[in-house]
């Protein structure tokens, strides 16, 4: 039996430009980060803009919820990127920051070090080294090694990996979802390949970057609504009040009453029906009602994401 060779290839013969092919790359496969790091991750955005910078992708942890921001280099580690980290930081308040680059400088490594033990336990740093091998004449390979994790990132990993890590509440949200899609596939095939999560909303596609069409359980009962969640308030508050000019047009496509959410105090915008009070996930002998409101609902707002109403919200720039 013959057996290849691993060989390490220079990164800059796979990705020749970091923001032009490596970045696009990475938010094409975020499998390979994710897996690394023990995240189900997804990306949102690349080159998002953080005042006068852009940082180079921004996404979530579907698991958790989490969001994650990661900056990428293909050479050493230096300080003009730690700046930018922290400063991608500061502006967007992610829980999870990355930083993936060729080589860490061992005063790098202290620094992500340090920062894990002076936050708190909610804001995460993590160091992940790229490499690419090659096996033989075999296409090149992405590797991802993780050399700076928070101290109690391993066990918590560990935690995580069991179904019991989940709550009872979180697994039924998942079982409902589940069941739920089936029925929203059957008028929505383009959801035929979502898969559903263990969390309390299930969000869907509008055609529109950071702009979701969701089915939510919240405390005071259900919710349908598009939610505006650019890692930039302003492109929300823009997009937002795009809509918002569209307002008669839109509530007579959904033929509900809706609620116009400018959420001042988040990021965040949202428009919104609710609808059975008290509904809770737990209650399963409800779950056919619950799941007639949803799809009725889905439906319903789903009507007003024509093609006039995605234009004006892409076209919505934040006012200087």
């Amino acid at each position: 039996m013959e057996i290849g060779k691993i060989r390490e290839v220079q990164l800059q013969e796979v990705w020749v430009h970091e923001a032009q092919q490596f970045t696009p790359w990475l938010a094409a496969n975020p499998d390979a980060l994710g897996e690394a790091l023990g995240l189900d991750l997804v990306f949102e955005g690349t080159e998002v803009p953080v005042g006068d910078f852009s940082l180079d992708l921004y996404g979530r942890d579907l698991r958790s919820g989490k969001q994650v921001i990661v900056e990428n280099q293909l050479n050493q580690t230096d300080h003009t990127h730690l700046g930018q980290l922290l400063t991608y930081a500061a502006g967007l308040k992610p829980q999870i920051i990355v930083w993936v680059a060729k080589r860490f400088r061992d005063e790098h490594k202290a620094a992500l070090e340090w920062l894990n033990n002076v936050t708190h336990s909610e804001t995460l740093f993590f160091g992940v080294v790229i490499k690419a091998i090659r096996i033989g004449d075999s296409p090149a390979a992405p590797m991802m090694e993780v050399v700076v994790q928070p101290n109690t990132w391993s066990k918590a990993l560990s935690d995580s990996s069991s179904l019991n890590s989940f709550s009872e509440k979180r697994l039924t949200y998942q079982t409902f979802w589940q069941e739920l899609l089936v029925l929203l596939t059957q008028a929505n095939p383009e959801l035929q390949n979502k898969s559903a999560q263990p969390q309390g909303w299930l969000p869907t596609s509008t055609g529109v970057a950071n702009v979701n069409l969701s089915l939510v359980f919240t405390s005071k009962g259900l919710r349908v609504e598009y939610y505006f969640e650019s890692p930039e308030a302003e492109v929300n508050k823009a997009r937002f009040g795009a809509a918002y000019a569209m307002k008669e047009e839109f509530e007579k496509a959904t033929g509900r009453i809706v609620d116009w959410e400018l959420l001042e105090t988040k990021k965040a915008c949202r428009i919104s029906s609710s609808g059975i009070d008290g509904a809770d996930v737990m209650n399963m002998d409800d779950w056919p009602i619950y799941r007639d409101w949803f799809l009725e609902a889905y439906k319903d707002f789903k009507r007003a994401n024509t093609d006039t109403f995605r234009q004006a919200i892409k076209q919505a720039k934040p006012t200087s």
